[in-house]
C-alpha cells in the first residue's frame, strides 16, 4: 500500500472513530489557554498510529496529541485527528481528519476527510489534487471585490489583534469573510475553488500539512503573510488562488 493509500485508509477510519463519539458525552480537557482535547481526539490519534505503524513501521509521527517522530526518521506522518476540536466539542458541524506526509523538507501527500459530508480531499505532490476523485482547481476569481476570504482566529490575544487588524484592512478590498473552525478544511476549500483565500496567524504543522499540499496541486499559492517563503512548519499563512495573491498582501497591511 502507497502512501496516499494508507493516508486515505487512515483518515476514513479515524473519521468512523469520531463520527460514533459525536453524540455521545465529551470528556474536554484544557491543554492550554483556548486549547482543548477530547477523548475523539485521543482515540482518533490511536486510530491514526495503528493504521501507519502497521504499514510504514519505519515512518516518524507527529501529532497534535503528543506523538513526536524520531531524529532519524526521513519520512514523517504529521496528524491532526480532529482538525476543529471546539467546534466538534459543541457539536457545531464543521471538522476534519487531517494526514499530511512529509519527506524530507517535502510535502509528498496530503488527506483531509471530513466525515459529516464524506467529503474526501486528496493530493500527491505532482499528482493533482481531488475531492472524492474529482480533480481540483482553485477559482478564477481575479478582482479582490470579488473574493470570499477564510480566515480561523489566533489563540493569543496579541496575534488575534494582529490579525483583526489585517482583517479590517482587507475589509476595504474584499466581498466578504468566513470563519472555519478547521484549518485543514479552509485550505481544501480554497483548493475547491469554494473560497479565494484563507488566512491564519496561528497555524501548528499538522493544521496545514495536508491542506497546503492539496491547495499547491491545485494551482493556488501559499506565502508567509509577509509574503515570504512558506513552509508547513511555519505558524502563519495565506493561501489564495494565484490571481489575487499579490493584491490580499497588499490590502492586508493597508
Amino acid at each position: 500500500m502507497n502512501l496516499l493509500d494508507t493516508a486515505i485508509q487512515a483518515a476514513r477510519a479515524a473519521g468512523r472513530e469520531i463520527m460514533q463519539r459525536l453524540p455521545q458525552e465529551r470528556d474536554v480537557r484544557s491543554k492550554g489557554f483556548r486549547d482543548i482535547v477530547t477523548d475523539a481526539d485521543l482515540a482518533a490519534q490511536e486510530t491514526l498510529a495503528a493504521i501507519i505503524r502497521t504499514q510504514f513501521p519505519q515512518h516518524g509521527i507527529l501529532s497534535e496529541e503528543g506523538l513526536k517522530p524520531g531524529n532519524d526518521a526521513e519520512t514523517i506522518w504529521v496528524l491532526d485527528p480532529v482538525d476543529g476540536t471546539t467546534n466538534y466539542s459543541h457539536r457545531f458541524p464543521c471538522f476534519s481528519v487531517s494526514v499530511g506526509v512529509a519527506q524530507g523538507k517535502e510535502l509528498a501527500a496530503g488527506v483531509v476527510f471530513d466525515p459529516l459530508r464524506d467529503h474526501l480531499f486528496c493530493a500527491e505532490r505532482g499528482a493533482g489534487a481531488t475531492l472524492n476523485g474529482e480533480r481540483l482547481h482553485v477559482s478564477g476569481t481575479d478582482e479582490a471585490i470579488h473574493a470570499l476570504v477564510g480566515l480561523d482566529f489566533a489563540a493569543t490575544p496579541s496575534l488575534r489583534a494582529k490579525q483583526m487588524t489585517a482583517m479590517v484592512n482587507l475589509s476595504k478590498h474584499v466581498h466578504t469573510f468566513r470563519s472555519i473552525g478547521s484549518a485543514a478544511l479552509g485550505l481544501c476549500y480554497v483548493a475547491s475553488g469554494w473560497m479565494d483565500a484563507y488566512f491564519h496567524w496561528t497555524l501548528s504543522p499538522w493544521d496545514c500539512a495536508a491542506g497546503g499540499l492539496i491547495i499547491a496541486e491545485a494551482g493556488g499559492a501559499l506565502t508567509d503573510v509577509d509574503g515570504g517563503p512558506w513552509n508547513y512548519m511555519l505558524p502563519r499563512c495565506l493561501a489564495t488562488n494565484g490571481k489575487l495573491h499579490r493584491a490580499l498582501l497588499e490590502a492586508m497591511k493597508a
